[in-house]
């Protein structure tokens, strides 16, 4: 991939300092348990690309946090690509040494490396290469780096809220450099059951809510789960529901009086967010008509609530989409099964895919780690994208330059 993705008009990559970025990023801690969060990321971000000789905006979203919009303006009208990435890392957690990157056996260790510091490094080389005095492009290069998309995503929200948008958007996220044109929508759903508490030895004189809980339970099973797998979309799969926490009641003799249920539900492009949630309410109504004692609310939870985590369904015939296949050596596009900030993207009128280094099984893991040799295809990638969506040339060239 990289031998035909790397013939482009503006120079070389040259991976030691696409290395040497990413680690400086990964030793900036930045994440929601730490004091200012990710804005020391932001601040470094914005002082590369006015190093480069961007247009940078510092957009605010809430509480000191910002997003770092960098823009590059080409010499002609063109269309306007978008790379994306975010800011905040989730904690360290128990990771060794998480803010000290080190380079080992190939490889980028340190938190964010995979997820996704290493996508910005390649993303910033993109940026100066293009900003050179010696290269014109048509339309614009976007940059923008966002906030807490680890929690709740309020960076892409004021991005897109704000009307910033393009005509094809790339998503750094780690996929191993394939391209992801779709993902699904993601829901938490709690279901509260509602019993009669009293003593142990007499339960008959009770309600108990753990039982109607549990047929609720054997419901979703049983009807819910058949009919999810019936639907299905060609790259994604069927659409699930998983029962993840199950908790009520207070001491062995006594009868619950409350139970709760909680669910992750999958849906796919094809399934609307009310439907998705209508259909976990209809098991519980239904419970209910068999049993008039049953009493059960149905509600989205917090995890998800704040907005609609929508599914991400790139058109299969975009051209830019496409044109990313083609740039990174990858024939057919493929379903993700995370969910990505490109969902927000594409329900704002921003066509976007997912495509960046590492693996998603090294996000958020205690050994977090990117290939090097992958920090360096990626930024070919990006660049050959830019050089082909933007008609990259040098100064001195009228000739369109084919990546």
């Amino acid at each position: 991939m990289s031998g035909r993705a790397s013939r482009t008009p503006v120079g070389r990559i040259d991976p030691d300092a696409i290395v040497a970025e990413a680690a400086r990023l990964i030793a900036i801690e930045g994440h929601q348990d730490h004091p200012g969060q990710e804005r020391a990321v932001a601040d470094h971000v914005a002082d590369r690309l006015r190093g480069c000789g961007a247009e940078v905006e510092l957009q605010p979203v809430a509480d000191g946090r910002v997003n770092v919009i960098g823009r590059l303006r080409g010499g002609r009208p063109g269309p306007t690509l978008m790379l994306n990435a975010h800011l905040d890392t989730v904690p360290p957690y128990g990771m060794t040494d998480a803010l000290v990157p080190r380079v080992a056996d190939g490889r980028l260790w340190g938190r964010g490396a995979a997820d996704m510091k290493g996508a910005l490094a390649a993303m910033l080389a993109v940026v100066e290469l293009l900003a050179a005095p010696d290269v014109t492009f048509d339309g614009e290069l976007l940059l923008t780096a966002v906030a807490g998309e680890e929690n709740g995503s309020p960076g892409m929200r004021a991005l897109v809220e704000a009307g910033v948008g393009a005509d094809f958007a790339v998503v750094g996220e780690p996929t191993m450099l394939r391209v992801g044109r779709a993902h699904k929508g993601a829901m938490w759903a709690q279901a509260t059951f509602r019993g009669v508490a009293t003593h142990g030895s007499v339960p008959q004189n009770g309600v108990n809510a753990v039982y109607h809980a549990a047929r609720f339970i054997s419901a979703v099973e049983r009807d819910l789960v058949p009919a999810l797998d019936r639907r299905r979309h060609p790259l994604l799969g069927p659409a699930t529901v998983n029962v993840g926490v199950v908790a009520g009641g207070d001491r062995p003799p006594m009868v619950p009086a409350s139970c709760v249920v909680q669910l992750d539900r999958r849906w796919l492009p094809s399934e609307r967010h009310a439907e998705v949630l209508a259909e976990l309410r209809a098991v519980a109504a239904g419970l209910r008509q068999a049993d008039p004692r049953v009493e059960a609310t149905v509600e989205e939870m917090a995890g998800t609530a704040t907005f609609v985590h929508a599914p991400l369904d790139c058109p299969p015939d975009n051209p830019y989409l496409r044109m990313l296949c083609e740039v990174a050596a990858d024939p057919e596009p493929v379903g993700l099964q995370f969910w990505t900030d490109g969902a927000l993207l594409a329900a704002a009128g921003t066509p976007a895919a997912v495509c960046g280094p590492g693996d998603i099984a090294q996000a958020h893991s205690l050994e977090e780690w990117v290939l090097v040799d992958q920090l360096r295809r990626a930024a070919e990638v990006y660049l050959a994208m830019a050089a082909r969506m933007l008609t990259v040339r040098p100064l001195d060239s009228d000739a369109e330059v084919r990546a």
